[in-house]
């Protein structure tokens, strides 16, 4: 009997928990471009025995999967519970407490009006009381009854007068009433506002300062790249500003955190990939023949090779007025197996409203040589490129970039990591001096019937003029049409001494221009075909 009384009052002695509420502080968060992981600490008396933990100042859009807690030595977790809490993002919302103390105002005026209009309606029942004593009262003369008949019409008057004011103050406390209230529901329900709190059950062998740290994933965070990309003139190197733009509705402020940015996605997929036999097959592919149309012959390329910002290079610790910048200082860059994080060793403040806040957080100061590209079949503009190597130690991602040259916006470009090229060629703007024309020379163009053949020669001269100081580097490209049908003939006549790409069509001159001087490209190309065929696309 004995022993059967000691197995039951063991669990209950086990198991007999205290409620200890504690706040744990945000130390730090790791952004990825899909999430971001955030890591917090914090300190807590534990008795001996069993104890439920009530760990506040968390997020409320968790990933549960990824909780992850730790404690002191001497101390064994037993569980681990997730919950919204929604009592304490009232007291963490300034705005909901705002919200909150403006709803104790008006309810304390919507009562001293209740409080008002009642007293107004009871003064409303004793006038009548009184006026029916008074009507009944013996040896009540006429004089007095007029008076008594004019007080009672203009008390009467004055006080529904007062009860009418009364309620209609009363229906707009009530809806001013209301819409507080619904404001604040509404930022109790939204995902940007929301807290949460992990309940743990810690068992400690004796009494204890226990320290505690807590780390989780949530998606409700992300940060997308953008640069500042400056030169003063084509004689100095270019400076290129590393930026992101975070934004986070994790319900959690961050305030005075370190922030780390990766390129990696806690996310992934860690399943290794199975292959399954591969099948092929055959179809007859269907043809069909419109009657009353020509199809096209020609299949002309509509664009040529856009200049597209790719990359940087060279790395190094001064901006461009040569003074040591204070963002390098302040970043660590780390390479992994999962990507690349870079340190920043500054606090910062990020709120909970789902809007970008902009960080610059890596400087560096790159060699570049500047030449000029122009594609007059699409833009009679000159480009000034400045071309960079060795910019694969950057780790860049893809996004916008200002460019600045010589103090002045000249507009956006897009860097993308992707489009992989042993040159990064940064497009930073047109220069009007230097000025361009492609015209038709109709004397040298020409159609001609050959038997059931026609043939076209188009001729076409492109002038290129510097009126600049200094001479000119210049990449031109254009093109002449490609043929699809094999009773279609196309013949490049005159090139100027091109570069040709017979399979693409494109056409490359690399020009160096003096000051003043003018240059002239000859380009000429002839067409024959069917005379009975239309020629889409010349």
């Amino acid at each position: 009997m004995k022993r059967l009384l000691t197995m039951l009052l063991f669990p209950l002695s086990v198991f007999a928990q205290q409620q200890i509420k504690t706040k744990a502080n945000l130390e730090s968060v790791t952004v990825y471009n899909n999430g971001a992981q955030l890591s917090h600490k914090g300190k807590v008396n534990l008795p001996a025995g069993t104890s439920e933990i009530v760990i506040n100042n968390i997020s409320g859009r968790v990933n549960e999967s990824s909780i992850q807690v730790g404690v002191s030595a001497g101390v064994t977790i037993l569980a681990v519970q997730f919950n919204k809490d929604f009592l304490n993002t009232d007291a963490a919302n300034p705005e909901i407490k705002k919200l909150n103390d403006s709803v104790k105002i008006v309810n304390n005026e919507l009562t001293k009006t209740k409080n008002a209009k009642t007293i107004e309606e009871q003064t409303l029942v004793l006038l009548d009381e009184n006026r029916k004593s008074g009507g009944t009262s013996s040896g009540t003369n006429v004089a007095e009854l007029i008076k008594l008949a004019d007080y009672y019409r203009t008390k009467n008057a004055e006080v529904r007068n007062a009860i009418s004011v009364l309620t209609t103050i009363e229906e707009k406390q009530a809806q001013k009433l209301n819409a507080l209230q619904q404001q604040i529901a509404e930022l109790r329900n939204s995902p940007n506002q929301q807290l949460g709190q992990l309940v743990l059950q810690l068992m400690a062998k004796e009494s204890t300062e226990a320290n505690y740290n807590v780390s989780y994933v949530t998606p409700n965070a992300n940060w997308l790249a953008s640069y500042d990309i400056k030169a003063m003139s084509t004689s100095n190197p270019l400076g290129i500003v590393y930026k992101a733009a975070i934004t986070q509705s994790t319900g959690l402020d961050w305030k005075k955190v370190k922030l780390s940015l990766s390129t990696g996605n806690p996310n992934y997929n860690i399943t290794a990939p199975n292959l399954n036999p591969w099948f092929v097959s055959t179809y007859q592919q269907q043809q069909f023949k419109i009657r009353g149309m020509a199809s096209p012959v020609v299949k002309q390329e509509q664009m040529l090779n856009e200049v597209v910002v790719v990359n940087y290079g060279k790395t190094d610790k001064k901006d461009l007025t040569g003074s040591v910048s204070t963002i390098n200082n302040y970043t660590s860059v780390n390479e992994t197996q999962l990507g690349v994080t870079f340190d920043i060793d500054i606090p910062y403040d990020v709120n909970s409203d789902n809007k970008p806040h902009t960080v610059a957080f890596k400087e560096y100061e790159v060699p570049a040589k500047y030449k000029y590209f122009a594609a007059p079949k699409l833009s009679t503009d000159a480009y000034l490129l400045a071309d960079v190597t060795d910019w694969e130690k950057l780790n860049l991602q893809a996004g916008n970039a200002n460019i600045i040259f010589e103090g002045t916006y000249t507009g956006k470009s897009y860097i993308d990591p992707a489009n992989i090229l042993d040159t990064l060629s940064l497009s930073m703007g047109k220069d009007k001096k230097i000025i361009i024309t492609k015209e038709k020379q109709q004397d040298f163009s020409s159609t001609k019937f050959v038997g059931t053949n026609k043939k076209q020669v188009f001729t076409y001269l492109i002038k290129i003029r510097n009126t600049k100081k200094e001479a000119i580097d210049l990449s031109l490209k254009d093109q002449y049409p490609l043929s699809t049908e094999s009773d279609i003939e196309i013949e490049l006549l005159e090139n100027s001494g091109a570069e040709v790409n017979k399979e693409s069509g494109m056409l490359s001159w690399q020009l160096k221009i003096a000051p003043n001087e003018t240059k002239t490209i000859k380009l000429s190309y002839s067409v024959k075909a069917p005379k009975n065929k239309i020629i889409a696309g010349l």
